[in-house]
C-alpha cells in the first residue's frame, strides 16, 4: 500500500506541476497558486469533519511549518515553469526532493534492507537523469530558472519532512492548517504583484480550468504522500513521490511537444527498476 499511495502521489504531483506551469504562463505564479490554493483548501476543509483526529500543539506547529514551506517552493516552483522549459524547470526540483528526505530519514534512525539500498539510489540517479536538461543554462533567465528550482526542492523536502512527522491520531487536520497557512501566504504575494502583470499575460484570461486542476491533484498528492510516509518507511515513500517528473516531462512532450533527450528517456527504464526494488522492500 506504501508503494501505490507513494506512486499516486508522484502521479498526482506530475499533473499538478504540468497544469500549473502552464497556467503560470498566462498570469502571474502567485495569482496562480491563490486560485488553486483556495479551491483545494475548501476542499479540505469539507472532508476534515470526517477525520480531525487529535492534533496536539506540536502537531499543529508543524502543520504551519509545513504550510510556509510548501508556500515558498510552490511559488519558486511556478516562477521557474513559467520561465522556463518544463522539462528542466520540474524535474530539477525532484532530485532535491528525492535525496533531502531520505538522508533526513537515515539520519534520524530510519533503517533499509538490502533491497532498498539498492532501489533508492538507482531512484535517485533516475531522477537525475530525468531531471537533466539538454543544455546548460546560458541565459540569465535560464540560470534564474535553475535558481528558483533548487530553492524549490530545498522547501519542497522540508515539507515532506515535517508532514510526514506529523502523528497519524492528528488526522488531517496538521494538513488543513498547512493549506490555510499557504493560502495567506499567497494572497499576501499575490497582492504585492497586483497592477505588475505585463501586456502579454493581462490580454489573456485567467486560466481557471488550469488552476483549479492544479489545486485539486496537488491535494490529492499531498493526501497520498502523507498515507504513505506513515504507513510505510519515509525515505522510500519520499523516493518514490520524487519519481513525479516522469508524469511532468510526458505530458510535456505530449501536448507542448517539448521533446526529451536521450539522457533523459534514459532515466525512465531506470525508474521502473526502482519502483519495482523499493516495492519489494516497502513494508506496507
Amino acid at each position: 500500500m506504501t508503494t501505490l499511495l507513494a506512486l499516486g502521489a508522484a502521479l498526482f504531483y506530475g499533473v499538478s506541476d504540468f497544469a500549473g506551469g502552464l497556467a503560470a504562463r498566462a498570469r502571474r505564479p502567485a495569482a496562480v497558486l491563490l486560485a488553486a490554493q483556495t479551491t483545494a483548501t475548501a476542499a479540505l476543509l469539507l472532508c476534515l469533519p470526517f477525520a480531525t483526529g487529535r492534533p496536539d500543539g506540536t502537531e499543529l506547529l508543524l502543520g504551519a511549518s509545513a504550510g510556509g514551506c510548501a508556500a515558498v517552493g510552490s511559488l519558486c516552483l511556478y516562477t521557474a515553469l513559467a520561465r522556463g522549459p518544463m522539462t528542466t524547470a520540474a524535474p530539477l526540483t525532484a532530485v532535491l526532493v528525492a535525496a533531502l528526505p531520505l538522508g533526513f530519514a537515515l539520519l534520524t534512525g530510519e533503517r533499509l534492507g538490502p533491497t532498498a539500498w539498492a532501489g533508492a539510489p538507482l531512484a535517485v540517479l533516475s531522477v537525475a537523469l530525468i531531471a537533466r536538461p539538454g543544455t546548460a543554462p546560458s541565459s540569465a533567465i535560464e540560470r534564474a530558472t535553475v535558481l528558483h528550482a533548487t530553492v524549490s526542492g530545498a522547501a519542497f523536502s522540508a515539507f515532506f519532512v515535517l508532514l510526514a512527522r506529523t502523528d497519524p491520531t492528528s488526522g488531517l487536520t496538521p494538513l488543513a492548517l498547512a493549506y490555510l497557512t499557504a493560502t495567506c501566504a499567497f494572497a499576501a504575494s499575490a497582492r504585492l504583484v497586483r497592477g505588475k502583470r505585463s501586456g502579454r499575460l493581462q490580454e489573456t484570461g485567467f486560466p481557471w480550468r488550469l488552476s483549479l486542476t492544479a489545486g485539486l491533484t496537488e491535494l490529492a498528492a499531498h493526501l497520498c504522500y502523507q498515507y504513505a510516509a506513515r504507513e510505510g518507511l519515509q525515505g522510500i515513500a519520499a523516493v518514490l513521490t520524487a519519481l513525479y517528473p516522469a508524469a511532468t516531462t510526458l505530458l510535456a512532450s505530449v501536448v507542448l511537444r517539448e521533446r526529451p533527450t536521450r539522457t533523459q528517456l534514459a532515466g525512465y527504464p531506470l525508474a521502473v527498476g526502482a519502483v519495482v526494488l523499493l516495492a519489494l522492500a516497502s513494508p506496507g
